[in-house]
């Protein structure tokens, strides 16, 4: 049907060409047209009027073609769209709270976009006017935690944006082949998750009997110091781990040389945290050698032994010994550490969010009680720690309620208290003979592409900025 409307559209251009030609020549006193005129020279006139013919058919054609997608619900076509605006947003943050604590850790900042393109990308630099960067594209089917990128969720027309400071307190995003971006949040969680799961081990250095600084034999092997064999289990897990270092108790050069080893290898599995020099009890404990030289002496002493610390040279948590606090600790303590961790040995069901930031003493916390008190369900049994389904099930069961509410569970154990052979049992487990509880509840809690997995400082470094930056567009 198309061939017979092309040949009509023709037919009626050709003679209406024709007679305007004849009339135009009739009306200069000239001879009709010779219709036995060769072919050849009448060529040109016919093709220009059969071009203009097709040009006005293929219009019509494809206008009809967009309405009807239009219409169907489909984007407009490519050739059609106009050139993507450049958007660039800025995100800043305190300066005294930047130089205080870096505050790398990337955070999340949702953005609404009109299209996402295959092309479509994010840069990022910092204020100070350095080279602009690309962030690596992430997709929700890989498993990644606390790296600088960009998720797209094509459904929602989302962008999860997480970046972190790096040089300057200033951070510019910009948006290529979007679009429009809209800003819309921080996410509460990185990356958008759905709930959060953060670890810690208390007393490295505390005591002999952990052997600090032993050579390394393996995981399993009881001679081994406890610590790093607890380490090397959260990393086969993907689990990064808070550690609360006593920084002059039963370690000597040897531990703070492994500390070093397991902080080069650069995969962020670990965060050193203050516990304390030695390891008070109560106000008399901390007035043997004076709650500064405890506290921030131990600190000092971190930042002076280890380097490469994952997120800058920081130490962002303070890990209290036995849980005790009093008000001067909370002196000591104001404006130096971004979160102070409480514990005891009981299980705490209702510890499963963000602890609420503390005026007074500019910090977050006292806080983090263990959601479940592993060390406590562990101990049960002799060999302490050994298989057993049920207390697999028990801790499986506490993890899973945090999870579906969306929450944070906060977890802890002290490595001090097991043998390396029992806790971290890797055979599949038998009741009482063989295998490990702590093994198969981690393999339950690990890998989730949906949980947020961070060491302690590290959760309220993100929630500090989550709460405190200043996200603008550029006009």
């Amino acid at each position: 049907m198309l061939d017979v409307a092309k040949r009509r559209i023709i037919l009626r251009n050709t003679t209406r060409a024709r007679e305007e030609t004849s009339g135009s020549q009739q009306r200069a006193g000239s001879d009709p047209p010779d219709v036995r005129q060769p072919l050849m020279k009448r060529l040109p006139g016919v093709l220009a009027v059969l071009l203009g013919a097709a040009c006005a058919w293929h219009g019509h054609l494809a206008r009809a073609f967009d309405r009807n997608w239009q219409d169907a619900g489909g984007a407009q076509p490519a050739s059609a769209r106009p050139p993507s605006a450049r958007v660039v947003y800025t995100i800043t943050i305190d300066e005294a709270m930047f130089r205080k604590f870096g505050l790398q850790y990337p955070v999340t900042y949702v953005f609404r976009l009109s299209e996402i393109p295959p092309e479509a990308q994010v840069r990022r630099r910092d204020g100070d006017d350095r080279p602009w960067m690309v962030l690596e594209k992430k997709t929700a089917d890989q498993l990644f935690n606390g790296v600088p990128c960009v998720r797209f969720d094509r459904e929602r027309n989302r962008a999860y944006v997480s970046v972190g400071f790096k040089t300057s307190d200033t951070i510019e995003l910009e948006f290529l082949g979007v679009g429009s971006a809209a800003f819309e949040s921080m996410a509460k969680y990185y990356d958008g998750r759905k709930a959060a799961y953060t670890l810690s081990n208390d007393n490295w250095g505390c005591n002999a009997w952990a052997h600090p600084g032993a050579p390394w034999r393996g995981p399993t092997n009881d001679e081994s110091d406890n610590y790093q064999a607890a380490l090397h289990v959260c990393r086969g897990f993907h689990l990064p781990l808070s550690i609360a270092i006593n920084s002059r108790s039963a370690g000597g050069e040897p531990m703070w040389r492994i500390m070093q080893e397991e902080l080069d290898r650069g995969d962020r599995s670990w965060e050193p945290a203050v516990h304390g020099q030695t390891h008070p009890k109560d106000a008399a404990a901390y007035r043997v050698r004076g709650y500064l030289e405890e506290i921030l002496g131990c600190r000092e002493d971190i930042l002076k032994r280890l380097h490469n610390i994952p997120y800058g040279q920081y130490v962002f948590e303070h890990i209290l010994t036995h849980g005790y606090q009093d008000e001067t600790l909370q002196t000591t303590d104001a404006g130096e550490f971004l979160f102070l961790r409480g514990f005891n040995w009981l299980d705490n069901p209702s510890s499963n969010d963000y602890a609420p930031w503390n005026e007074k003493h500019c910090f977050y916390g006292i806080a983090g009680l263990n959601t479940k008190g592993y060390d406590a369900l562990l101990e049960r049994r002799e060999p302490k720690g050994r298989y057993f389904a049920r207390d697999v099930a028990e801790l499986n069961a506490a993890f899973d309620k945090v999870y579906q509410s969306g929450g944070i569970f906060y977890a802890l154990w002290h490595p001090d208290r097991f043998r390396n052979s029992v806790i971290h049992d890797p055979r599949p487990g038998v009741d009482g003979k063989q295998g490990s509880t702590l093994v198969q509840h981690l393999a339950h809690v690990a890998n989730r592409k949906d949980v947020w997995y961070a060491a302690n400082g590290w959760l309220y470094s993100y929630r500090y900025v989550a709460e405190n930056a200043r996200v603008a567009a550029q006009r």
